[in-house]
């Protein structure tokens, strides 16, 4: 089973301590808070490993009927996917929505046929995420809603977020039973069910024998982003954490 961090945990200046990351271990990268001259960097310095990219989530929402540039952002993205090899690039069918949801589902749908044709272009694997909280009204496509999405995109595979999936009430290990090869990586984080706190494997109430029980079986070529965004001060921790992840669950 293989492992990749989510620099979503070494925010801004603290950057730097992903080159001290164990080879072995992948990383997840957001493109869109940084410049390609300064990814350049940032790439070089972590050596050779996996990486992959999280697609832009913060100046990009598919939903949003004003929003035209995705397609000229998602192009860069795609483009520096390609460049460095990246696995995969990570995308959000939407952020916040509003209106008729059966409209607004159509919108993204479109939305995405253009952004699997550019990936395409690119020679890029897309990753759907599961998206949108039950306790923040920003669910856009439900459990049968998302599983559709990969009757409409055959090529894409999909990424289960454990955070966003035990807030909105999933069976986690039935839905990684359900998706099996379809599914290609996880973000894995725990949280107590009322919101999306992305805290460290264990500190909520995610059942996780069960879900790694189920990913041994289904789907165990499923790459496994720790997607924190706290619990650690450097990557030596993070190690240990790991280490004690793979011991007690036999991954």
């Amino acid at each position: 089973m293989r492992f990749e961090v989510s620099d979503l945990l070494f925010a801004g200046f603290t950057k730097g301590a992903l080159q001290h990351l164990f080879p072995d271990y992948g990383i997840e990268f957001f493109y869109e808070f940084g410049k390609d001259y300064y990814w350049d960097d940032q790439v070089a310095s972590w050596g050779k490993r996996s990486l992959s990219i999280h697609g832009p989530c913060v100046a990009i929402n598919l939903a949003a009927p004003k929003q035209k540039n995705y397609t000229k952002v998602f192009t860069k993205t795609f483009a520096y996917a390609q460049k460095i090899g990246a696995d995969f690039v990570v995308v959000h069918t939407n952020e916040g929505w509003e209106g008729d949801k059966e409209q607004v589902q159509a919108r993204v749908v479109r939305r995405l046929r253009r952004l699997m044709a550019l990936a395409d272009k690119y020679g890029v694997q897309v990753l759907i995420e599961n998206v949108g909280l039950r306790t923040k009204d920003s669910v856009l496509f439900d459990l049968p809603e998302y599983m559709s999405l990969f009757d409409v995109f055959p090529e894409a595979k999909a990424l289960i977020d454990t955070g966003h999936a035990h807030v909105n009430g999933w069976d986690i290990p039935a839905v990684v039973q359900t998706l099996g090869e379809r599914l290609a990586a996880c973000h894995i984080h725990d949280n107590d069910g009322s919101g999306d706190d992305h805290l460290p494997v264990g500190q909520g109430t995610i059942p996780w024998k069960d879900y790694f029980a189920a990913i041994k079986k289904y789907a165990p070529e499923a790459v496994q982003v720790l997607e924190y965004s706290r619990g650690f001060a450097t990557t030596a921790e993070l190690e240990l954490h790991m280490e004690k992840l793979q011991k007690q669950y036999k991954l």
